[in-house]
């Protein structure tokens, strides 16, 4: 596969990194304006900034006066971001990114306007409420991973088309989709309380430790059980079985926990009480990565050079065990038979991205073991129901629901028919099933396993959420208020994210030339989450770092008591004083004082949370929170939040309801019917 990427934007160049790990050959013709935030790398010219470096290691990087033409007719996919579409003369897939796509407001966007207007920055805030920025290139990176998907679509639908076919990738749908879905989905189907990781009840955050900080997530009751086991049984906790109870008394379980984290390192915590059951990871910096023994087992961490200096770069956050060749397929996404065994998040939106793009996802459902969003909400309107759950359904959309029985006789029957597995379950608990992902490979199919550490090594077996993994990656330490404090991080990113990820490789299979080869991918959340931050990883591995060039982000409270977010590169961060952006944004509504600095030439954005995001007109116009026939007929406006790409003049792409629990036979597994 032959991809050209055009420009210098950190989202098409996050899409050609991840499309050239899958073995792509990919060349770039940078525009040789860009202007970096972040480390940067001393090389043998002028200082290379560290994210390019990550991001480019593996392609070949042209001068920026090359005629993009003669790449673009011998490429299969064309990546453009900031930079013009070249003519083509092929049926080349032309993917272009743009801050509000492209039918879009003309906005120079940039990493802040993207956190800002996609719903990300809302979520990540101070101990003042103020909205905190997240390091470096969070948002537009996984803008690229959702362009590298949309790209492989392109090439599976290229058959229908004479000519170029154009995608339409619009990053601020991206970043909703990765950054805010659960937010989104609170609001579609009117949930009580608050959204996304704001539900933990104590104890759930970062606690201190005598060498940095550790993230406890202990939401279950069991995992309460297992908390009080690890601290010895003690008094302070009698009577706090209850949730409630652990609601209303969630100070005196954080100060308590506190006074047992304080003497112990953190690691030691983490291990401790994962011994028992309860979430928990360290929090790492990217240096404290260089010698994780989780990456060190996976053979993660990789050597490069830069003007003759020895680096480390972060590898793919996948490991491939590869497997015999099966019976011959045709290749592509429509038709292609995906088995899922999953719950929560992470698994469940690999396959409502596939089965949107045409595959047929049939979810495999125990009973006795329902999707804890099935079991536990948040339910719309706050009433109860296995049909009712906000997540389940921005999660398992364009799906078939096939109940397992008592025998696992239909596990079996449907993986016989399967092309690909999904499983976030576990190793145990696939035992139990009676399913081996080495067997599947060697008849053939592709095993897509995901999990927080990966299947093997030192932390492999730690039960973790999205948080944990945020925190072991590298993102919440580098996400700080003004004075060096970790905000609190509200996103689930990890989630969305890493499912992004797994459907791209798994499209890529499908559309590639090995379709009939099977394999296991064993995808690592962590691993995904340390990619969002890699350029800080890379650069704490040398001491042969240039000065980058300045730039201020921060976020101000406008006349309507809304934030807007500012960011001041270049010259600006010398000529633009901070205290009159905000005395300019402090006397002017929101929207009026974005306006008014992008006019200017500043980068600025209203920071937009989910509610805002569900009213937007553009949003609305573009229908991308389409509304559907939800299996409930008794939820009113029920509504998905939809896929961020689409095919030119043709509208967003069509998604259909969750399936209802059961509500396809066995006897009918991959029967090409609607779902």
């Amino acid at each position: 596969m032959a991809v050209l990427q055009l420009g210098d934007g950190i989202a098409g160049s996050a899409a050609g990194a991840l499309l050239a790990s899958l073995g792509a050959d990919v060349t770039r013709i940078p525009g040789g304006h860009a202007h970096r935030v972040g480390p940067h790398l001393s090389g043998s010219g002028s200082p290379v900034a560290a994210v390019d470096f990550v991001l480019d290691h593996r392609k070949r990087v042209l001068d920026p006066a090359a005629d993009p033409v003669p790449h673009a007719n011998m490429a299969d996919i064309v990546i453009v971001d900031g930079a013009t579409v070249p003519p083509v003369s092929g049926r080349q897939v032309v993917v272009t990114l743009r801050p509000f796509g492209c039918d879009g407001p003309a906005h120079p966007g940039g990493e802040v306007v993207a956190q800002a207007s996609g719903g990300l920055l809302a979520t990540n805030e101070d101990n003042d409420g103020r909205p905190v920025p997240a390091p470096g290139y969070v948002a537009l990176k996984s803008a690229g991973a959702v362009a590298a998907l949309a790209a492989l679509h392109g090439l599976d639908r290229r058959a229908d088309s004479s000519g170029p076919l154009h995608v339409d990738v619009s990053i601020q749908e991206a970043v909703i989709y990765t950054a805010a879905l659960p937010e989104c989905a609170h609001v579609i189907y009117r949930c009580p309380g608050r959204a996304g990781s704001g539900r933990y009840l104590a104890p759930s955050g970062l606690f201190p430790c005598r060498d940095g900080l550790v993230r406890i997530t202990a939401v279950e009751n069991h995992q309460w059980q297992g908390l009080l086991t690890a601290l010895g049984r003690p008094d302070w906790a009698v009577g706090l079985d209850d949730r409630p109870a652990r609601i209303e008394h969630a100070p005196l379980i954080n100060a308590k926990v506190t006074e047992w984290t304080l003497d112990r390192r953190k690691v030691d915590c983490a291990a401790v009480l994962q011994a028992n059951g309860v979430p928990s990871t360290p929090v790492n910096l990217p240096g404290e990565l260089l010698t994780s023994p989780q990456l060190e087992h996976r053979k993660s961490l990789n050597r490069a050079q830069i003007g003759g200096h020895d680096v480390t770069v972060l590898g793919p956050p996948w490991r491939i065990t590869h497997g015999s060749g099966g019976a011959p397929r045709s290749g592509g996404l429509r038709g292609l038979r995906i088995a899922e065994l999953t719950h929560v998040l992470a698994g469940p939106i690999i396959g409502s991205l596939l089965g949107a793009m045409g595959a047929m996802v049939v979810r495999l459902e125990e009973p006795e073991r329902l999707d804890i969003y099935r079991r536990s909400g948040p339910f719309a309107d706050g009433i109860a129901g296995v049909e009712r759950g906000a997540y389940f359904a921005v999660a398992n959309h364009s799906k078939h629901s096939v109940l397992v029985d008592a025998e696992r006789s239909v596990v079996s029957a449907a993986l016989s028919q399967a092309d690909v597995l999904i499983e976030n379950v576990g190793s145990s608990r696939l035992e139990r099933l009676g399913v081996a992902p080495e067997r599947l490979a060697a008849a053939g199919q592709l095993v897509m396993r995901v999990s927080g550490f990966g299947s093997d090594g030192p932390l492999a077996g730690y039960r973790v959420y999205a948080n944990n993994v945020q925190a072991y990656g590298g993102l919440v330490g580098l996400t700080t208020d003004h004075d060096g404090q970790p905000a609190r991080l509200g996103t689930v990113l990890a989630d969305p994210l890493s499912s992004v990820v797994a459907a791209v490789v798994i499209a890529a299979w499908a559309v590639g030339g090995r379709a009939d080869t099977g394999a296991v991918v064993d995808l690592s959340m962590s691993e995904v989450v340390a990619y969002t931050v890699s350029e800080y990883l890379t650069a704490a591995s040398t001491s042969d770092l240039a000065q980058a060039p300045a730039t201020r982000r921060a976020v101000h409270r406008s006349a309507d008591e809304r934030w807007v977010a500012v960011e001041l590169t270049g010259d600006q961060n010398a000529t633009v004083d901070d205290a009159e952006i905000a005395a300019q944004i402090g006397a002017r509504p929101a929207d009026t004082a974005a306006a008014e600095l992008v006019a200017a030439g500043i980068s600025a954005a209203v920071v937009r949370s989910a509610a805002e995001l569900l009213g937007d007109p553009h949003l609305a116009a573009r229908g991308f929170f389409p509304e559907i026939n939800h299996p409930d007929p008794d939820l009113s406006n029920p509504r998905l939040v939809g896929l961020p790409w689409r095919f030119a003049d043709q509208g967003p792409l069509p998604l259909k309801p969750p399936p209802a629990l059961g509500s396809t036979p066995a006897s009918a597994l991959y029967e090409r019917t609607a779902v």
